[in-house]
């Protein structure tokens, strides 16, 4: 390996950052936004002031650092392309801070950062979970400079804990590991005992003020749909349990189904869909555990923070949140920080029969941590490519349609509240989400409710709608479409022909009200 505390040479940072940042810029620009990356957008813009964002965000389940950056942009532009260069300068950033000082090879850094997660998941779809990455690169770099940067360490791990409920697990995990460092360091002093007690006690006031400012942010209202808890047991079946340490194997290979009509995001290649592929899938799982374990365990740190990261991960997935590709990636993260902290710095000193066994394993973790960077850069080219091709979603081409009918100005009822909301991100005007009976161009997404609820609901806001209006659009999907009664006054206007790497397909309708003076016959 490198020395650890040398900082790679500016040309060569440069050179695969200029690489990076245009091709990531490129994917951005083909990359037609979806559901999620629209309602955090208009969320944070259509509110008004920190406090409204607060009352606006508080189903959404993250903490309000993101939104409120998001904010802050669009007081110099609403458009959607400067939320995007502000991904992108997130992803280079995070890029620059492995390519100048992560304690890996070359070819580790240059694979890590072409690679699925770091050049497209937490770079291309505009979500918080990439600025949580980099917070948490930055962390491990002032952690490990010498001298440690103990100060920053501290401000970056703050910082993570308010991006996402992912990265504040991440974040304390990363802290755990940088305590225990600090308490028993593999080279130098341990500190007195009445350093530990009171930077103990410090750190503890100090994590719990702010997870309890972190709780406060997601803490669910009373009337949510989903408040985090844990699964049933009487749910779980050998199945789900069996299923549990499979998430790191996709984490790491996170290659996605593609077919003749193109490549299925979030689907993944390595989901088991039977016993023995189960079973398979468990053993190179298990396997792949035993690996990283292998590569952590040069440093104690390291060791801490993948099994604790790792292991607390997967039962949250597994137990409480399944998640899915933004969310697993963070096992990812766990794996590269884990390899970040075990070559950054001296190895730590172990019994004399690990120690041997240490040592034997030495001169192949770096080799190891080079083959596990490779999937993922198949993975990245194979997601890119499709999304370079093909439709990530289909929102900013409904708009289109829209537009190109005259229909812009005409009301809109979103039966489907997500993918209406992106509709109505890029129509830059609300739309009317009939259960709530609200007009928005964001979901305020309340309790829970029943799909039958809800269509008579879109029934009644149309109708009503009718009455005062010549026409009317409402925006379903086949899987979720109008009742009879409202496609008894309306005709297809669009339906996606074919689904987009989301999986997010619209049917748009066109309901009209009966002729009248109001509404001449053959008005459109």
């Amino acid at each position: 390996m490198p020395d650890t505390h040398t900082e790679e040479s500016p040309r060569f940072v440069w050179t695969v950052l200029a690489i990076f940042t245009a091709f990531v810029s490129i994917v951005s620009v083909f990359h037609e936004p979806w559901k999620d990356e629209t309602q955090a957008w208009r969320l944070a813009i259509d509110s008004d002031g920190i406090r409204q964002l607060a009352h606006n965000a508080r189903y959404e389940g993250h903490p309000l650092l993101f939104h409120v950056m998001l904010q802050a942009l669009g007081h110099v532009s609403r458009s959607w392309w400067v939320v995007a260069a502000l991904h992108v300068v997130i992803a280079s950033l995070a890029a620059w801070v492995v390519l100048r000082y992560a304690p890996f090879t070359r070819l580790q850094k240059v694979l890590l950062v072409f690679g699925y997660w770091m050049a497209y998941e937490y770079a291309v779809v505009v979500r918080p979970y990439g600025f949580g990455l980099m917070l948490a690169f930055a962390a491990c770099t002032a952690w490990t400079a010498q001298p440690r940067r103990t100060g920053w360490a501290i401000v970056f791990l703050v910082l993570l804990t308010n991006t996402t409920l992912i990265g504040t697990l991440l974040a304390m995990t990363l802290a755990l590991g940088f305590a225990v460092d600090w308490a028993w360091p593999d080279a130098g002093p341990r500190p007195s005992r009445r350093a530990l007690l009171a930077g103990g006690l410090a750190g503890f006031v100090a994590t719990l003020a702010v997870l309890l400012t972190v709780v406060v942010q997601i803490r669910p209202p009373a009337d949510a749909a989903y408040k985090g808890q844990p699964r049933a047991a009487t749910g779980f079946s050998a199945w789900d349990l069996g299923s549990i340490p499979t998430t790191e194997l996709r984490a790491l290979v996170p290659v996605v189904h593609a077919t003749r009509d193109g490549v299925r995001w979030n689907h993944w290649l390595l989901l088991p869909g039977s016993r023995a592929e189960l079973a398979a899938v468990l053993l190179a799982s298990l396997a792949v555990l035993a690996l990283g374990c292998i590569l952590a365990s040069r440093r104690r740190i390291a060791l801490l923070v993948f099994v604790v990261g790792t292991g607390g991960f997967l039962l949250f997935f597994g137990l409480v949140y399944s998640g899915s590709a933004h969310h697993h990636g963070y096992l990812f993260a766990v794996w590269i920080l884990a390899a970040w902290l075990a070559f950054g710095g001296a190895p730590s000193r172990w019994p004399p029969a690990l120690q041997r066994l240490s040592d034997q394993f030495e001169p192949e973790r770096s080799r190891l941590l080079t083959w596990s960077l490779v999937l993922p850069v198949v993975a990245m080219l194979e997601v890119a490519g499709g999304d370079l091709v093909g439709p990530f979603a289909d929102a900013r081409h409904v708009a289109g349609v829209i537009r190109s009918h005259g229909l812009e100005n005409v009301p809109i009822v979103a039966l489907t509240r997500a993918e209406g909301q992106a509709v109505a991100a890029f129509l830059d005007r609300p739309v009317t989400y009939p259960l709530e009976g609200k007009t928005r161009t964001y979901v305020v997404w309340g309790g829970p409710a029943s799909w039958r609820r809800l269509v008579q609901a879109t029934d009644s806001a149309v109708a009503q709608l009718l009455t005062r209006e010549c026409e009317v659009v409402v925006l379903s999907a086949p899987s979720h479409d109008v009742s009879q009664q409202t496609a008894s006054l309306a005709k297809v206007l669009y339906t996606t022909p074919l689904p987009p790497m989301s999986d997010d397909r619209y049917r748009v309708w066109v309901a009209k009200a009966p002729p009248s003076s109001r509404c001449p016959a053959g008005r459109m």
